[in-house]
């Protein structure tokens, strides 16, 4: 049977109305929706010029790039971010090679806090390119040995969380890392507790362990899971203490 088309009484009864806090709250999300696009096209734009420029605050990260929950992205808080950098930066000196992989917060924040030259992010994702593109690695954790030959064992930390709470990813990436570090690196990894037994046996040796529990306290905006951070040499247990955001 065909349907019948509405009169015109009836369409305007019928139509939706939203109520006014709803259209206000979607009004304010298309509005921050158009000022990250704008800032990333004025990133991409900057990223084409050859002169480096000083890596923006986390807080403006957070603006400009918008989580892509299908790659399982959730930024970290800005109170942490800068926490994480500041402690990180009392394993480095001025040569030191230190790596971000999937963790692109972090790697804001350490660059923005305490530039090195070393520094490199390992990201599939290639919108952060435009962040630092003479520090930026695409990395795709499902071709763990597709890096380039000039980071093999090149690597002095490593900064490592998993965008996914499996087995499987952590193998991947620990298969990448023994590739890239050095024999006396150091692991620096972020993750949930709910896989913490798996993490054990893969993090298991040198470089990548024995695993031991540092005291930072990670915070993401988005995520309720119980997350841990854990270094992999001795002394890691200090890594965080006494840092002042």
């Amino acid at each position: 049977m065909a349907s019948r088309s509405p009169s015109p009484a009836s369409d305007t009864s019928d139509s939706l109305q939203l109520d006014p806090s709803t259209l206000a709250l979607l009004d304010s999300f298309l509005a921050s929706k158009s000022d990250a696009q704008q800032r990333y096209a004025e990133l991409e734009q900057a990223a084409n010029g050859h002169e480096e420029k000083p890596m923006m605050s986390v807080d403006e990260y957070r603006a400009a790039f918008g989580e892509d929950w299908q790659l399982s992205q959730f930024w970290y808080s800005t109170k942490f971010a800068t926490t994480l950098a500041r402690s990180l930066r009392t394993l480095c000196d001025e040569d030191t090679s230190i790596a971000f992989l999937c963790c692109p917060t972090a790697f804001v924040a350490f660059q923005h806090t305490n530039p090195l030259p070393g520094a490199r992010l390992l990201e599939v994702d290639q919108r952060f390119h435009v962040l630092a593109p003479k520090h930026y690695i695409p990395y795709d954790l499902d071709e763990p040995d597709d890096i380039p030959d000039a980071l093999r064992g090149s690597v002095d930390i490593a900064v490592l969380d998993p965008p996914f709470l499996n087995e499987t990813t952590n193998q991947k990436l620990a298969q990448t890392l023994k590739q890239i570090l050095r024999p006396n690196a150091k692991l620096v990894l972020i993750t949930s507790t709910s896989i913490e037994t798996a993490l054990r046996r893969i993090y298991a040796e040198p470089p990548l362990g024995p695993l031991r529990s540092t005291a930072l306290a990670p915070e993401h905006g988005q995520l309720q899971n119980d997350f841990h951070c854990w270094g992999s040499w001795a002394g890691a247990e200090e890594l965080g203490r006494g840092i002042d955001e």
